[in-house]
């Protein structure tokens, strides 16, 4: 046999015998020689499966699967690189940076954080020095934080001592007892008598723009003069007035003996910057700005419309203010660049600069729709406040009003028609917001409980943890056995601690009260304070428990209940 015939044969027998059918070749040495494997064997594990037939298999790259760290000689390879010193000291630099840019905004938080007065307020309305400093050590026994004082606009700047010296020894005294004084202040107008407009009427170099003039050039069918336009004054008069000096009809949206300054004028608004901070150097902690909705017209001296729809006076003609909508009178467009300007100054002029201590409000009036209403960047007030909100018999709606306002601002001036009643303060000292009296409320109800009396106790109140950090709910409710809401409610509570409730009715009827739909009341409430009048009415003992279903209040006044609040109304 020959031998090279077997190995051939052999070969071919071993390619027949594979065991998946397919038929295996070994490659030519030449094509082997070409294919080159690089396994580092450092890397590669050796598996036995079964030991009894010999099964084995080889597992390449097994420990790359697991990652090392870098050697304490390696790292120090790159210790002294170039690239990581400088990046180290970069994200050293960049996290400093970062917790000093924290702390600096912090810092800036509490300082630029306002600071204007959010305790017990007062309005003295036109009430003269001498009788407000009868009532200041009243005031301080109330924690009364600032009162609002009316004084002559203008007479700080026009070198009339005795209205200088009178208000610093005013402002002298109220410091004393801790109180700060706020000014009243009216920029819209000044006196007839005043020298700015007899210069301004003689057309006196300087002054001649210090008012709003207009020749008249109109007359009637008669022949006699008419105003420029439509305008009506607040008082149911033509805005206008013909000044036979000038020969010119000067603006007046009040009184014909208060002309109104013209503020598109910058000597004008000089003017009152001197006026804001001769005020503030007297003494003052603060401006409330009066009328300034009215501050500015529209230029061009176009008609008013009439006011149609809602809000509209069905009684009143075309002689009366009600009657027109204002557009060209109120609202203007510099008037929020002027508020703004002012804002500055007044805080420029405070014993405490930049720091938003000071008080720069306004007091609104009339019925049109507060400023915050109307979107306008009001922003800069020191605190946000509204005109008086007068208490109606829809007690949801007012309670929708209530609640609008102490989301806005923290000042609040509930009345009620005709006169503000003395009972509303128990109602008002629970609410979420400093309340703004009057010295009406202030006065003596009788001869065995005072109106102070329970004023302080409620002002003490005011530091119970359930109204300084816990919960509230200002709502209309019902009278029992009604679905009506006749009364006003304010609940103030926090879980382990005492809550309170105060009802207030409006009606010239007594009610009983349903409290049920409050979430934090339970099913009966304990009588914690109420004015003496309203105990005898009542009958109520501070001692005994009653039903939150039918709770007694006498027509106009207020009650307030204590009570262990339902754990579930947190939620």
């Amino acid at each position: 046999m020959d031998f090279r015939s077997s190995k051939s044969n052999l070969s071919k027998s071993k390619e027949k015998l594979s065991p998946d059918g397919a038929e295996e070749k070994l490659l030519p040495k030449e094509v082997e020689a070409k294919i080159v494997t690089r396994v580092d064997m450092a890397d590669a594990k050796y598996v036995v499966e079964d030991h009894r037939n010999g099964d084995a298999k080889i597992e390449l790259d097994a420990n790359k699967r697991q990652f090392s760290g870098l050697t304490k000689e390696e790292l120090l390879k790159y210790a002294d690189d170039p690239f990581w010193v400088n990046l180290r000291w970069a994200m050293f630099i960049l996290f400093w940076a970062l917790w000093l840019a924290m702390l600096a905004g912090a810092i800036t938080i509490i300082v630029k954080a306002p600071k204007y007065l959010k305790g017990l307020l007062v309005d003295m309305e036109e009430s003269p020095y001498a009788e407000i400093e009868d009532d200041l050590q009243l005031l301080e026994h109330f924690k009364v934080q600032g009162v609002f004082v009316d004084v002559p606009t203008y007479e700080i700047i026009d070198e009339n001592p005795s209205v200088l010296e009178s208000f610093k020894r005013f402002v002298s005294m109220a410091k004393s007892h801790g109180i700060k004084v706020i000014v009243d202040l009216i920029p819209n107008y000044v006196p007839l008598s005043h020298m700015w407009f007899r210069m301004s009427e003689n057309k006196t170099d300087g002054y001649d723009n210090y008012f709003v003039w207009k020749e008249g050039n109109f007359f009637d069918e008669s022949g006699r003069r008419v105003p420029p336009n439509n305008w009506v004054s607040t008082l149911n008069q033509s805005a206008w007035t013909w000044s036979e000096q000038r020969k010119a009809y000067y603006l007046h949206q009040y009184d014909v003996s208060q002309p109104d300054l013209n503020f598109h004028n910058e000597e004008v608004v000089k003017e009152f910057d001197n006026v804001l901070k001769q005020w503030m150097k007297a003494g003052a902690a603060g401006v409330r700005l009066n009328k300034v909705r009215q501050l500015l017209v529209n230029t061009e001296l176009k008609d008013e419309q009439p006011l149609t729809g809602r809000g509209s006076d069905l009684a009143a003609d075309h002689t009366y203010y009600s009657y027109w909508r204002h557009t060209q009178t109120t609202d203007q467009p510099k008037l929020m660049e002027l508020l703004q300007r002012w804002a500055k100054v007044v805080d420029d002029a405070s014993e405490a600069p930049g720091t938003g201590s000071s008080v720069f409000t306004l007091n609104e009036e009339g019925g049109r729709a507060e400023l915050f209403l109307l979107h306008k960047n009001i922003t800069y007030l020191r605190p946000l406040v509204s005109k008086p909100l007068t208490i109606e018999n829809d007690v949801s709606a007012t309670a929708a009003e209530i609640n609008e306002r102490i989301a806005k601002w923290p000042a609040l001036n509930l009345r009620t028609f005709p006169d503000t009643q003395q009972e509303l303060v128990a109602f008002e000292l629970l609410l979420p917001a400093s309340p703004i009296l009057n010295p009406h409320q202030l006065e003596k109800e009788d001869n065995e409980t005072t109106t102070s009396e329970s004023l302080a106790h409620f002002v003490s109140m005011r530091d119970d943890a359930s109204i300084q950090h816990g919960h509230y709910v200002v709502a209309g409710v019902p009278a029992r056995n009604s679905s009506t809401n006749t009364l006003l409610a304010v609940a103030r509570w926090k879980t382990g601690h005492t809550g309170y409730v105060a009802l207030f009715n409006p009606l010239e009827e007594d009610q009983r009260a349903n409290l049920t739909a409050v979430s934090s009341i339970p099913d009966t409430l304990t009588p914690h304070f109420m004015s003496h009048a309203v105990r005898q009415y009542t009958n109520y003992s501070l001692h005994n428990a009653e039903p939150a279903d039918n709770l007694l209040v006498p027509p106009k006044s207020s009650v307030v209940f204590s009570y262990v609040p339902r754990t579930s109304a947190e939620n």
